[in-house]
């Protein structure tokens, strides 16, 4: 038997999206009168729960309709993104309504601004942020593309993406990871050259031998996307851009340059016209990403959903990114709410990139699938929006705390 606890909870949320459903009228019939001010659903959020587990930092938003919204920071600093979250950004919305998702992001943002707006606390707030999301759309009993005002396209190509860590893993281990997205129904590859910017201009350069070795055993109809992971300056991103382009038709450059130099990043597209110029995995609010655009004038930005704070500043950026016509591409390394939440974006965005990306799910992220009772569906290449109610992915919550480790 249910406890009476149970029972109001249930009851709540079967209000809740009743009331929903009866704002709208049947077809043919006259809308009944609205209110000066409509009344709003009073759902409370309760509780803020970060959980560090293999592969991924989760974070659980409880509501007091029984219903929990789930969402994931960016991977680094496990112990750092739990420590913002439960002493940091819990105490900001606690109390608040899930609704005002907007608000209570500039909450977190600018309460907590001078630890610094790039880094961790963007990666931070949006493990909040995407569970935020997520529980509105189970609220409301809607996927969170319906949310961000319904959506353009319900699946998007994905790029496979394969790091290299600077040459540490071996070009034959690269070369059978490309392979298998190819044969996976992928039409574009991704390598990752990792070189960093303290590691500048390489000598010799590992690069080249990656990409004739992919290219040799992709063939040549397949897309191609090197990321230097800013390991050049401007002279030496544009001579290894045009031998790029001319050996092994490499379209996509990405990363050049140090995104801290966005002189340098301009100087590069102006010289490789053949190429598109793809940055902004490093630009974490609106207004980096706004100054990449204007300033560094790269041909595709592509900022990251579990870095820049979620989806409510990527939804500001895909709106910044369409006023100056450049397309938006999602950077994603990260399989799952990551995943899902970028889907919503690009599916709700007019102006996007031709492919998402798509990291090797392998044995790496073994452990973390596990924690879901369904995935993104993957077919041919292509991912498909989830269409469940918030960002339609299905948390195993006692998996999850099960699993998660002590910090």
């Amino acid at each position: 038997m249910k406890s009476a606890s149970s029972r109001r909870a249930f009851l709540k949320h079967a209000a809740l999206v009743g009331a929903a459903s009866a704002a709208v009228p049947l077809i043919g019939q006259t809308p009944a009168a609205k209110p000066a001010s409509a009344p709003r659903p009073e759902v409370k959020i309760t509780d803020v729960r970060a959980y560090v587990v293999d592969r991924a930092i989760l974070v659980e938003v409880v509501s007091d309709a029984g219903i929990s919204g789930w969402g994931e920071c960016a991977f680094d600093g496990g112990v750092l993104m739990k420590t913002f979250v439960d002493q940091l950004l819990k105490k900001e919305i606690v109390g608040r309504s899930p609704f005002d998702v907007r608000k209570l992001w500039d909450w977190m943002f600018f309460e907590n601004h001078d630890l610094g707006p790039g880094g961790a606390l963007p990666n931070a707030i949006a493990g909040v942020d995407l569970a935020l999301w997520d529980l509105k759309g189970r609220l409301l009993n809607q996927p969170v593309y319906n949310l961000l005002g319904g959506r353009y396209r319900d699946r998007i190509a994905a790029y496979g993406s394969v790091p290299v860590r600077r040459g540490r893993v071996s070009v034959e281990d690269c070369v059978k990871s490309c392979v298998n997205f190819v044969q996976q129904g992928f039409k574009c590859i991704k390598v990752r050259m990792q070189i960093r910017e303290h590691y500048l201009n390489p000598d010799p350069d590992p690069t080249f031998a990656y990409v004739a070795a992919v290219r040799k055993a992709i063939g040549d109809d397949i897309a191609f996307m090197v990321d230097a992971n800013n390991g050049y300056s401007a002279q030496r991103a544009i001579a290894t851009g045009r031998k790029l382009f001319e050996k092994w038709n490499v379209a996509y450059f990405e990363d050049p340059v140090s995104d801290q130099n966005l002189a340098e990043m301009a100087q590069v597209t102006a010289a490789l016209q053949d190429q598109d110029i793809v940055a902004g995995e490093k630009c974490y609010t609106r207004w980096q990403i706004k100054d990449l655009m204007v300033i560094g004038n790269v041909d595709i930005v592509n900022p990251d959903v579990v870095k820049v704070g979620g989806i409510t500043e990527m939804d500001r950026m895909a709106t910044l990114s369409a006023c100056f016509h450049k397309p938006i591409q999602m950077h994603n390394t990260r399989p799952t709410l990551s995943t899902a939440a970028s889907l919503h974006c690009m599916a709700s965005t007019p102006l996007v990139a031709r492919f998402i990306e798509y990291p090797e799910v392998g044995t790496t992220f073994e452990g973390l699938m596990r924690l879901f009772h369904n995935r993104v569906k993957l077919q041919d290449g292509w991912l498909h929006v989830p269409e469940g109610p918030g960002l339609g992915l299905d948390v195993d919550t006692r998996a999850v705390r099960a699993s998660a480790k002590p910090v």
